[in-house]
């Protein structure tokens, strides 16, 4: 008899696998997106099934950022932009609210992000900014003429460690650049150089020969084609494979004055210029596409290039929005609050950033229209360079650079 009524009571208890679906959703509004994606998701059949759909994910996204549309243009019909490369379509709305939730914490709440100070290695501005190894590694360039390798300290007691090496180039150090290990950094003196960034040093590996005279300006890699391109102040952009000699693969000249910013992938390069236009090269019929007027007022000081879409800020401190899916033609264009205009942005999961000579960086949300987060200012003066890497924010300036990043990514001693 005892056996039966424990029999009866066991049976009776409930769990979450019982409560109806609007009880089970309003237990998960308590809970994190990543919680949910990474972990409730896959305990079982039933709580995937009901976390798999996307109108879950569109009401969640609206509710982070009302009043406001996501992504700023539709996704493809048939592939949309992922975060990385294992991911299958149908996680896209699910990626993006875990971005979009984990971005706006991170820079919303107090105290979760650490700043570093990285000086006295550089003694004029610095231009040339890259992040490397998930942003533990920062590698800068300035008019110094001078190479500089920081190791960033994993923890409270730790300090960073630096390799510096001195006239590096001839000339100022304008961009740096990277494919896997080796590091590619241009300069006025008309070269570009390859170095290779091993456990305690960067090596220098290889000088390129450039067909033309004039300084050079900027510099953008593609890891998937092992191939480089540089663009220069005479107008022209020599591209560059990496695995054959030193002369350049290809050379063509698409704009009317200097060529000041370079995007790539395996498909296009885009380059902006002075004249106020991005041309766009097809790097599979190896010709010019189109060029793109961006303004009539100001011409583009920065680029950065998405699966999707295509970023540009100008002189006027504008954004505007360029679609691969339309002949990259301007789609959008946003006004920001930068007193001048904006020589960096960068695009990630869950955020857009834009840095000005203003001595402030904006982190917004990457919705139509972008909304703000947070404003960031620069220890060293007006912002020369910035570079993002795996939640980590790397600003330079006149003879330094600013870090920020988590506070979780440093352990206690």
């Amino acid at each position: 008899m005892c056996d039966e009524v424990e029999n009866d009571q066991t049976d009776s208890r409930l769990s979450l696998l019982d409560l109806p679906v609007e009880i089970f959703l309003h237990v998960c509004s308590f809970l994190d997106a990543s919680t949910l994606v990474h972990g409730l998701g896959l305990v079982c059949k039933q709580f995937h099934e009901i976390l798999n759909d996307d109108s879950l994910w569109k009401v969640r996204i609206s509710q982070i950022w009302p009043d406001s549309g996501y992504p700023i243009l539709p996704p493809a019909i048939t592939r949309v932009y992922r975060f990385s490369l294992a991911e299958d379509d149908e996680l896209f709305w699910k990626l993006s609210c875990v971005a979009l939730e984990k971005q706006a914490t991170l820079w919303k709440k107090e105290d979760s992000m650490e700043e570093l100070l990285l000086s006295k290695a550089h003694y004029s501005t610095i231009d040339g900014l890259l992040l490397m190894h998930h942003g533990n590694i920062c590698i800068s360039g300035a008019r110094d003429r001078s190479l500089v390798c920081w190791t960033l300290p994993t923890t409270e007691t730790e300090k960073e460690s630096v390799t510096c090496i001195d006239f590096a180039h001839d000339g100022w150090i304008w961009d740096l650049a990277a494919i896997d290990n080796t590091i590619y950094s241009c300069s006025w003196d008309n070269t570009v150089k390859a170095w290779t960034l091993t456990d305690t040093d960067l090596v220098h590996v290889k000088t390129y020969n450039m067909i033309n005279s004039g300084a050079l300006l900027c510099l953008a890699t593609c890891p998937d084609l092992a191939v480089f391109a540089t663009g220069s102040f005479c107008k022209s952009v020599l591209v560059f494979d990496s695995r054959s000699g030193d002369n350049p693969i290809t050379k063509y000249q698409p704009h009317k004055r200097a060529v000041i910013r370079l995007a790539m992938n395996s498909d296009f390069i885009l380059s902006a210029s002075e004249d106020r236009t991005v041309s766009i090269w097809d790097q599979r019929a190896g010709k010019i596409m189109k060029n793109v007027t961006i303004s009539q007022e100001s011409f583009p000081m920065s680029m950065c290039m998405q699966r999707d879409m295509v970023y540009v800020g100008d002189g006027n401190a504008k954004l505007h929005i360029l679609d691969p899916k339309k002949d990259f033609e301007p789609v959008k264009c946003y006004s920001t609050e930068h007193q001048k205009g904006i020589n960096g942005v960068h695009v990630a999961p869950g955020c857009l950033i834009t840095s000005s000579p203003d001595k402030t960086v904006r982190i917004y949300s990457p919705t139509d229209p972008p909304q703000h987060l947070v404003t960031l200012v620069s220890s060293y003066g007006e912002i020369a360079s910035i570079d993002y890497s795996n939640d980590v924010l790397a600003v330079s300036g006149t003879e330094g650079i600013k870090i920020w990043r988590p506070k979780s990514r440093v352990r206690c001693a």
